[in-house]
Parts: structure tokens; sequence; C-alpha cells
């Protein structure tokens, strides 16, 4: 899950109305949605597959174009239409698609995508039919127990197929740590220290450098036993144990001690690691799939950090379960089986496009015991380290995700929390207006 930028109302507002419009306008099915198509004369159908910027560009986007080309050619009846995404506008960008009748056949996308988009406009089609083949042939069981439900709705319809766990992981950089003569940090009071420490070296050095996304916000109050969530789901951003963790983020921002860049309230999650590839800061958060982002000088220089505890002795983290979905206009052009077909083959390839940067482990164990990934830089340790159980999900405190949780992953609220952390905002009203905002998310989607 990568996050950024709002759109809610007005969103909402236009999937209602133009999801209308499309109904009364659909076309007739397109008979030509299978391999068989090509063999009959009938013209090839052609997906539109939405893939999110995973990974690096020049490595992750060169290898999912080869492996969309390699299903062309054992499939010569369907076309794929790859079209890349960026993390900027997301959300906006699938609500608009599907309120305007032009949502993609199949995409990748954050989280929580498929729960928000099928409970706001009924968008998504479900994928039982792959689900109750691969029990049936045992591919269900090569999943890691429970990952599959992860997008098991109250209905039980399959809304997306996991592709991929993406775990948040700290690094280090152990040449300035030795630098600054502090050791490596077990908890975060140590963390604090360190930052501080190495931010003391000058010369425009940072203890941890950050950007683009509110992940922190968002581990850190797993991290000290709270989270977002209350157990049954409303917005806790104001708990006192939140609180703290939201106060903890602070103490090194702006209105602290300034270890974090602070730069931090303007650049992307990339500049951030680039900042600690260039040697300007010891610390960045990150995925499993970390390495091809740096270069081999400074992989011969990080870490994975212990996991951290808090004064209480808690130790946990955070992870989300990122998916591929189909829409339910693919049906309504008559691609549903084109479709299904390319989503069992874009979830048997994911090990490939974690070896070339994609953010996060394959959720397959025949994937994920690939002894490629053995070799892959800090892959296994990571996992090891901050992996689930000690990761949780985002609803950490409550029973399951739920389809609110798409707008907050893509409304730009948590994001501005945590930016106001680091300039030195006040964090009871940040804490206060967040509350109000998330809530409102979640009374809406009641």
């Amino acid at each position: 899950m990568r996050t950024n930028r709002r759109f809610r109302t007005a969103a909402v507002a236009l999937i209602a109305a133009a999801s209308m419009v499309g109904m009364a306008g659909c076309t007739s099915p397109d008979t030509s949605s299978t391999g068989a198509a090509s063999e009959s004369g009938a013209a090839p159908v052609t997906l539109e597959f939405w893939d999110m910027s995973w990974g690096p560009a020049g490595q992750y986007d060169v290898k999912a174009k080869e492996l969309v080309a390699k299903f062309e050619a054992d499939n010569p009846g369907i076309k794929i239409n790859y079209t890349m995404k960026t993390w900027d506008n997301w959300y906006q960008t699938f609500a608009q698609a599907v309120g305007a009748n032009e949502a993609p056949d199949v995409s990748t996308g954050g989280g929580f995508q498929p729960f928000g988009l099928q409970q706001d406009a009924d968008a998504i089609l479900p994928l039982n039919d792959i689900v109750d083949k691969w029990k049936a042939d045992g591919t269900y069981d090569d999943f890691v127990d429970g990952s599959m439900d992860y997008y098991l709705d109250g209905e039980g319809n399959y809304l997306a197929i996991p592709w991929a766990t993406d775990i948040r992981v700290w690094y280090y950089r152990e040449d300035l740590l030795q630098q600054a003569g502090v050791d490596v940090p077990t908890t975060y009071a140590e963390l604090k220290t360190a930052c501080e420490a190495v931010a003391g070296l000058g010369s425009g050095i940072y203890g941890i450098a950050d950007g683009g996304t509110p992940h922190w916000t968002f581990m850190q109050g797993i991290a000290f036993g709270a989270g977002m969530f209350d157990k049954e789901g409303n917005a806790a951003l104001t708990s006192p144990r939140e609180i703290d963790a939201l106060n903890y983020i602070a103490s090194m921002g702006q209105g602290g001690s300034g270890c974090i860049n602070p730069t931090a309230t303007t650049i992307t999650q990339d500049e951030a690691i680039a900042l600690f590839d260039e040697g300007k800061a010891a610390f960045v958060m990150d995925s499993p799939s970390f390495g091809p982002h740096i270069s081999a000088d400074t992989q011969k220089v990080t870490k994975v950090l212990p996991v951290l505890a808090d004064e209480n002795g808690t130790k946990a983290g955070l992870y989300f379960t990122n998916g591929i979905m189909a829409y339910k206009q693919a049906e309504e052009r008559g691609h549903k089986d084109a479709a299904l077909k390319f989503i069992e083959y874009w979830s048997s390839v994911g090990g490939e496009l974690m070896l070339a940067g994609a953010s996060g482990v394959s959720p397959r164990k025949s994937i994920d015991s690939n002894p490629a990934l053995d070799s892959a830089f800090l892959y296994r340790e990571s996992i090891k380290v901050w992996g689930p159980p000690v990761a949780l999900p985002l609803f950490a405190q409550a029973a399951a995700g739920f389809g609110a949780m798409n707008t907050i992953d893509g409304d730009s609220t948590m994001q501005d929390v945590e930016r106001g952390l680091f300039s030195g905002g006040n964090v009871a009203q940040l804490a206060a207006n967040a509350q109000t905002k998330i809530q409102g998310f979640v009374d809406e989607g009641k």
C-alpha cells in the first residue's frame, strides 16, 4: 500500500451519478473474451490493466511489461493494454474512472481499494470463481493461512486476490551510527537518542529520512499498543496511547529536536530513500524489497533494525495486503473470462515482480520459497524480523478491514497529520481534527 492524496465527497457523488448513466448506456457484451477467440477468427479481446508503481522505475516497470508480453504470447486471443499509474491522486483516479464508466478491466491498487469501490459504487467483480477453482485444484493451499480471507467481504465474496504482503521495516546505516558513537537501538527511546546523535554530526545529516506517506504515523500507534481504530472500528486518534505515539514522532520534528529531515513535509518516499542512500540519514522505513532502491555501496553498510519496544515492552509493526481485482465493467464488456485468466496468471508471477523491486512479499508459499529470493538484499531478514505476527494490519484493534478504510488510505488526512507532526504543529489539535474527519468517513460507510 502506498498512499497520497484526497478525493471523497465529489468522487462519491460522481460515482453515484455516472454509474447510473453507465448502466443505462452499457454496450452489448463482447463474446470474444477467451483465448479461443483468435482460433474462431474473432478479434482478440483487449483487457485494460492498470498497475500501480510498485517498484523502482527501470526495474519493476520493465519486468511487468515483460510478464504481460509473456501472457499475450501464451494467450493469443487476449491483448493487454498495460498502464502504470502513479500513487499521486490514485484514489481520485479510480473513483473518477468508475464513476465515468471507464474503469479498467483489471487493476492492482491500494490495500482497501476493492472494499471501498464495492461499498461506494458496487464496482468490483467477485472472484469466487477463481477461489472455487483453486480450492478444487489445491492452489488455495499455496497461500499463507488467512491471506485469501483478507479480501472476503461480509456477503462471502472474494473481492481481490492478494499478490503482495507489504511489511514496513526500519533500516539503518551502521556507518553513521558508528560515527555518532551510538549503539543500534532496541527501543523507541533509543531510536530517538540515536536520531538526535546522528543529526548532531552536522553537514546536512539527519537521523531519520521520511517523506511521501503517512506510514510512520500508521505504525507508531500500533507499535505503542494502540492504533487509529478501536475494537468497534471507530476512529481512536485521540486515545491516550495514540496521542503518546503522535507526540513521540513530533518530538523529533521541527518543533522538537529536529533530527528528522525538514524536507519530510514536501518530498516523496523515493526522495527520502535517496537521502539515506547518499549518507544523509541513518534511518529509513520501507519494505522488504528495499534493496533495489539503494546502491551497492550503501547496501554494504545497511542493516535491518531489530523490532523496537516501547516503554511497556510492546513490540509491533505494520503490514498491508495488496491485491489484484477485476471490475464489474469488465463483465459488462464481455471480458470476464479473460480478466479471470489474467488475474490467475498475475498471481503466479509475483516472485518475478518481487525480484524486480516490487514493494512486498508474496503470500504464496511456492513463490516466497523461491531460492532466488534468498539472495535478495535483506529480504529474508526483513520478513523474519518485522513480518507477521509482529506486523499487524492497519485495523489492528478492529476485527477486520472495512470500506471506509479505502477513503482513509486515499485521503490526505493522515498525511497531513504526519507532516503537521514534522513541522511542529499542535499534536492535540492535529489529532482532534483527524479524529473528526476519520470518524466521518467511518460513519458514512456504515
